[in-house]
């Protein structure tokens, strides 16, 4: 009995293949699709400068792989970097940047959903300095000291707190070296930190350790 040869694309393989491939493109059209119509504050962005304390320091590579370990060597949990660059980079500069491995633009976090505040540490310095030289006690201030701060900031630039004000707080704290226990941290780290410069007392990041930070920081 003669049988008919199916040729390659006839086969049952390369016809799931071809639905899983095709699925899978659509699934990603639609993440492109939902990030580039997410909300974005509107801040003045000012000089431009690196903004993020942590990203200041490590000053990553622009490849993603080797962003992802420059970023790794000082002290983010590996997983955790991956995905922000990952997130940040898509959101930045769409689907394809991240296909061809490229590490998102660490001068433009002020064009991120989820990264992106306008109440940034950084934009007052000399009056958090002040306040957190009025709060410390023996050079250590409190993670509540951090959130009334943030707060004060805030205020001046008539803003909500949203939740990346949150996280850039519980990071700042975790990264300074910061106690969960006694929630103190000392007051010099924050401010090396804040200025681009590595804590004396620099600590590993991770989700576990910004979760704890943020449950323990009361913010009503």
């Amino acid at each position: 009995m003669n049988t008919t040869k199916k040729k390659f694309y006839q086969k049952r393989w390369f016809k799931i293949t071809g639905i899983t491939f095709s699925v899978i493109f659509i699934a990603l059209l639609g993440v492109d699709i939902y990030f580039r119509s997410l909300p974005i504050p509107d801040c003045e962005s000012g000089e431009a400068k690196i903004k993020c304390p942590f990203l200041a320091i490590s000053k990553p590579s622009m490849e993603r792989t080797a962003f992802v370990d420059d970023v790794e060597k000082f002290g983010m949990d590996r997983t955790m970097a991956a995905f922000v660059a990952v997130q940040v980079g898509w959101q930045q500069n769409g689907l394809w940047s991240v296909l061809k491995g490229e590490a998102p633009d660490i001068y433009s976090l002020d064009k991120v959903h989820g990264v992106t505040h306008c109440d940034l540490f950084s934009k007052f310095l000399p009056e958090l300095e002040t306040m957190a030289k009025a709060k410390e006690i023996d050079g250590q201030i409190t993670l509540q000291d951090l959130v009334e701060m943030k707060k004060s900031v805030a205020k001046q630039v008539n803003v909500e707190i949203s939740e990346p004000s949150k996280i850039e707080t519980s990071l700042l704290f975790v990264k300074a070296g910061g106690n969960l226990k006694s929630q103190k941290v000392y007051t010099e780290d924050i401010f090396m930190l804040l200025k681009g410069i590595k804590p004396k007392r620099d600590a590993p990041i991770n989700i576990e350790l910004l979760n704890k930070s943020k449950a323990l920081a009361k913010w009503d």
